[in-house]
C-alpha cells in the first residue's frame, strides 16, 4: 500500500507540472511585460511591479529580475494600471493599458530619483507596435461580438471579420489562412474543445457569455500546439465590480 501511494503521489506531481504548465500558458488571458530602468539608463532590480485592472481592482505584482525585466501573465482582458515601486526612486504609475485575449503589452518603466511617496503618472495608451511575438492575429471585441447580428447566436460567423479568414459554404467553422476547416484549435478559457475525431467543436458558449476572442491566423507561439492550422482563442465575461445584465 505504501509503494502504491508513493506511486500515486509521484504521478500527481508529475501531472501538476506538466498538465498545470501547459494550461497556464494557453489559458485565455493577456501578458504585460517590460523593463524596468532608471533615468541614466541602468537597469532596476527588485522592483516591484503591480498590474491593477480598473473594472475590478484585482492586482498582480511580480518583482523586476537583475536585468529590469519583468513579466506579469494570465491577466484577464480588460483596461489595466501600472504602478512600480523601488526604494529611492518616485512611485511610476501608468494608466491606460488595454490587456486583449493572447496579447502581449510591453511597457518600460523609467524611475526617477526621489521619494516612494512622490509619484510619477503617464497616461496613454500603449504602442500598438506588437513587439514580442512575431504571431499574426486579430482580435474581436465584445463590442462587435454583441452589436452585430448572427443567424443562430453562433460567434464563429465573427471569425470572418479577421484577415486571411473565410467561412466556407456548408460548414460550421472557418477556414483559417487556407487551411481545412477541422485543423483548427479551439480554446475556451484556455480549454480545448475541439474533438480530434470528427474534428467538431464539443459546445458554442452563449453570446452575452463571451468577453472577446482572438484569432491566431499565421506564426502562433508555442504554446498552441497539436494542430496544423489557426487557433481560435476565447476568453468569457469574469466580471467586474459594477452590475450589469441583459434580458
Amino acid at each position: 500500500m505504501r509503494g502504491r501511494g508513493a506511486a500515486l503521489a509521484w504521478f500527481v506531481c508529475v501531472w501538476l507540472v506538466s498538465g498545470g504548465g501547459r494550461a497556464l500558458a494557453q489559458v485565455g488571458a493577456g501578458t504585460l511585460t517590460g523593463t524596468v530602468s532608471d533615468e541614466g539608463g541602468a537597469t532596476v532590480q527588485g522592483a516591484t511591479v503591480t498590474a491593477i485592472a480598473v473594472d475590478t481592482n484585482r492586482s498582480r505584482a511580480t518583482l523586476s529580475a537583475a536585468d529590469g525585466g519583468f513579466v506579469l501573465v494570465g491577466l484577464a482582458p480588460g483596461d489595466y494600471r501600472l504602478r512600480v515601486e523601488s526604494r529611492g526612486f518616485r512611485t511610476f504609475e501608468r494608466a491606460g493599458l488595454r490587456v486583449a485575449t493572447g496579447e502581449s503589452v510591453r511597457v518600460d518603466p523609467v524611475l526617477g530619483v526621489g521619494a516612494i511617496a512622490e509619484a510619477v503618472s503617464v497616461v496613454g495608451d500603449a504602442s500598438l507596435l506588437r513587439a514580442t511575438s512575431a504571431s499574426l492575429g486579430q482580435v474581436i471585441d465584445n463590442a462587435r461580438i454583441v452589436a452585430l447580428p448572427l443567424n443562430g447566436r453562433n460567434f464563429i460567423t465573427l471569425a470572418g471579420l479577421a484577415p486571411g479568414v473565410a467561412l466556407p459554404p456548408n460548414s460550421s467553422l472557418p477556414r483559417i489562412n487556407g487551411g481545412r476547416p477541422r485543423t483548427n484549435e479551439y480554446l475556451f478559457d484556455g480549454i480545448s474543445v475541439l474533438q480530434p475525431e470528427p474534428g467538431q467543436v464539443a459546445f458554442f458558449p452563449n453570446i452575452d457569455a463571451i468577453q472577446e476572442f482572438k484569432i491566431e491566423s499565421n506564426s502562433p507561439p508555442a504554446e498552441f500546439g497539436r494542430f496544423n492550422g489557426g487557433v481560435v482563442n476565447l476568453t468569457t465575461k469574469s466580471g467586474t465590480n459594477a452590475l450589469r445584465g441583459t434580458g
